[in-house]
């Protein structure tokens, strides 16, 4: 299990996959305030499978994975660094696979989306900070953006079956909002409609009934993650 913020970079089978700033410039608010910049800078780094041997046999035995995400403070013009945004992958009728994350150390902004007929009908923005989770339901894109002055660490739990479809944020060079300096947030023009951001409150998850970690949870009861490889079964809601 990670134990300590720096226990993935030990406990990690493989390498990170380095998501570099060249790689972010579809996505950007403005793109060209950072062609002087050193493209090849790592703008985050996943760590995947990160969790001890035990615990990631227990998780594959259950279709599950552990992954880790370290996100250095940067600002990219007017704008806070992030992710490059994605959708999970649709899993049959019930919609796409839901997705969980905890903040390890730093400060974490996550703005999700949700679409209909190709129309964005919600965006929400929730701010959580170390120890707290945060679900992506079913049908929602997201981001995840580190607006702070210090490191940024998160875990997240998945379907080892989910694939993150990067395609609709690239078409649209990003979410449908950008968080600038400051808190700003500015609407992305080539969305045709877009609704107010709901700014949430990070809110107690039912299926954790503890402080502990997700990797802790999930060997104390498995059975509670069930929902995120299998939507026949009820995603938790909040209580």
């Amino acid at each position: 299990m990670v134990q300590d913020s720096g226990l993935w970079e030990r406990a990690s089978a493989t390498r990170p996959q380095v998501r570099r700033l060249g790689e972010l410039l579809p996505v950007l608010y403005d793109s060209e305030s950072c062609r002087d910049l050193d493209l090849g800078l790592p703008a985050y780094k996943v760590y995947r499978d990160c969790c001890d041997e035990d615990a990631r046999e227990i998780l594959r035995k259950h279709g599950l994975r552990y992954d880790v995400t370290v996100m250095p403070p940067l600002l990219l013009g007017e704008e806070y660094v992030k992710t490059l945004g994605h959708h999970n992958s649709s899993c049959g009728d019930a919609g796409s696979y839901p997705e969980v994350f905890e903040v390890l150390e730093g400060e974490a902004r996550f703005l999700t989306q949700q679409e209909c007929a190709g129309e964005v009908v919600d965006v929400s923005l929730v701010v959580a900070g170390k120890g707290e989770k945060v679900l992506i339901s079913p049908g929602c894109g997201h981001v995840m953006i580190n607006a702070s002055h210090g490191r940024l660490v998160t875990g997240n739990m998945i379907s080892r079956t989910c694939i993150q479809v990067y395609d609709p944020y690239l078409a649209k060079r990003g979410g449908a909002f950008y968080i600038l300096t400051g808190g700003r947030l500015a609407r992305n023009p080539r969305y045709s409609r877009l609704p107010s951001v709901r700014v949430l409150r990070v809110e107690t998850l039912s299926f954790l009934d503890d402080d502990s970690g997700l990797v802790h949870g999930f060997l104390k009861d498995p059975d509670r993650f069930a929902f995120l490889n299998e939507l026949r079964k009820t995603v938790p809601r909040h209580p």
